[in-house]
């Protein structure tokens, strides 16, 4: 008989609900998905079943991602609009980062390929894709993605909440039972409509853009409930915990050391970056360095949600991040990779013309012929 380990999942509920009650009960920022994270993988390095839970990613992020939009009112939305320059400005930031973080693991000894889709804070399975189409190595692409995740998840909101004097957030906004539900059923159709259509972070992009644009179109002023957004973000933690074991740990430590220095330091900048562009701008630079991190927008919109800062300037930040650098990687990747190889290509003559990997260059091509 062979033994299921998907049919153990609710030992990984269990575990991370666990992990997040205590994490609550330290007073850590985001407790059900750092405490779950935390505790599901410490978990799974020691030894134990816990695996994924089927689907528990995708409800989660269908969840928070409800949660967020519900903040999107349309006096909020005139707001984002009014600021889209600074938006943009603060995207090209955040790729300029990146592309410097490229480069260094690039002259450290990583192939350009696997460096610059191991590095771009973008969707990860994406990445993953277009690495491996273009002969990159998508396990350490993958990898360098689960570590950025994990990273910034551990020190951001850590340092957010105990570094710096938060803003007490809010009260919360009734909830509409009615709408809620209503917005719920409405998204998962959205979530599987923009899977279908192969479009990125489906459970995400598409439940915010369905509740975002109700919540303003329908002038409402409404939240989610607390257990149901924690249910959320228990789910959200399980599955980023489930993605590390032992192996992940062991498996080419000195590209993980790498990736672990440059994305430190890629925080560390970020912050800098946000805190020079408030100061002249004369906005909140929290607010503006979470919009930045190269994080994901739900876990990075829930840490403005709980320190009370701009959820919205955050999440809209976030979500034009994600498809400016979406929709620039490719173009941004033939011409880097371009002029990498044609120097190679000129410098070297027919033998690293041979030996040159393959591209989307047409340089190269012409090089060969």
């Amino acid at each position: 008989m062979t033994l299921n380990l998907r049919q153990y999942w609710l030992v990984t509920l269990i575990v991370g609900a666990l992990g997040g009650s205590l994490a609550q009960w330290a007073g850590w920022p985001l407790p059900w998905v750092i405490g779950s994270l935390l505790a599901v993988l410490i978990s799974r390095c020691g030894g134990a079943m816990v695996p994924q839970i089927p689907h528990g990613r995708e409800a989660g992020q269908l969840i928070v991602a409800v949660a967020i939009g519900c903040h999107f009112t349309l006096p909020v939305m005139q707001q984002v609009v009014a600021h889209l320059g600074l938006i943009v400005t603060a995207v090209l930031l955040t790729l300029v980062l990146a592309l410097g973080s490229v480069w260094l693991l690039h002259r450290w000894g990583v192939a350009f390929g696997t460096a610059f889709f191991a590095l771009m804070p973008a969707n990860s399975t994406e990445m993953v894709h277009l690495g491996r189409q273009r002969q990159a190595d998508p396990g350490l692409i993958a990898a360098a993605h689960s570590l950025r995740l994990l990273l910034i998840l551990l020190a951001v909101p850590a340092v957010a909440t105990f570094g710096l004097a938060p803003t007490a957030a809010p009260a919360p906004l009734p909830v509409i039972w009615p709408w809620l539900i209503f917005i719920l059923g409405i998204s998962l159709l959205a979530a599987m409509g923009f899977k279908r259509c192969n479009l990125p972070n489906p459970w995400t992009f598409g439940p915010f853009l369905i509740c975002a644009v109700g919540v303003a179109c329908n002038n409402l002023s409404m939240s989610m409930p607390g257990w149901l957004s924690g249910a959320g973000q228990l789910l959200i933690g399980c599955a980023l915990g489930a993605a590390f074991d032992r192996s992940f740990f062991r498996r080419a430590p000195g590209f993980l050391a790498k990736v672990l220095v440059l994305l430190s330091g890629s925080i560390i900048a970020t912050a800098l970056v946000a805190w020079a562009l408030g100061m002249w701008l004369g906005m909140p630079w929290l607010s503006l360095a979470l919009g930045m991190m190269p994080g994901s927008a739900p876990e990075m919109s829930l840490t403005a949600e709980a320190l009370g800062l701009a959820v919205t300037l955050v999440t809209a930040m976030q979500v034009m991040r994600m498809l400016l650098i979406q929709a620039a990687c490719l173009p941004l990747y033939r011409l880097l990779s371009c002029s990498w190889i044609g120097r190679v290509s000129i410098a070297a003559g027919p033998v690293a013309r041979e030996l040159a990997p393959v591209t989307d260059c047409p340089a190269t091509e012409s090089h060969r012929m």
